[in-house]
């Protein structure tokens, strides 16, 4: 199997996981319509560059732009790394923006609350 293909397949669970939580996020109105597309075209990205990581060396090999070795297994495991901690921070965000709202919204009702005993 090649490395590439390894490298991909490593991801993909990752990219659709982050995927679905966006869209997931969207359709329960956590997150607006901006960040939505910002978050679907992010992810998308990354999965186009993991896809297209081999034909991009190729050409680059083939035009003499580059004398390096292809993909070795260390670099599918640190790029893999990468994707991983994107993922985790992305979803860290979500989880603080959540805590951040609900705090706001506590905070608001607990100004009610004074506001009505005074």
């Amino acid at each position: 199997m090649s490395r590439y293909v390894l490298l991909f397949l490593l991801n993909l669970p990752f990219i659709l996981a982050a995927l679905l939580n966006v869209t997931v996020s969207y359709k329960l109105r956590k997150i607006s319509k901006r960040r939505y597309f910002f978050y679907v075209t992010f992810w998308l990205a990354i999965l186009a560059s993991l896809g297209l990581a081999s034909p991009i060396y190729n050409y680059l090999f083939t035009r003499e732009l580059t004398q390096t070795e292809p993909l070795s297994l260390f670099d599918v495991m640190q790029i893999t790394g990468i994707v991983v901690v994107l993922y985790i921070a992305s979803r860290t965000r979500a989880r603080v923006d959540s805590l951040e709202r609900r705090v706001n919204d506590l905070h608001q009702e607990l100004s009610i609350v004074l506001s009505r005993k005074e």
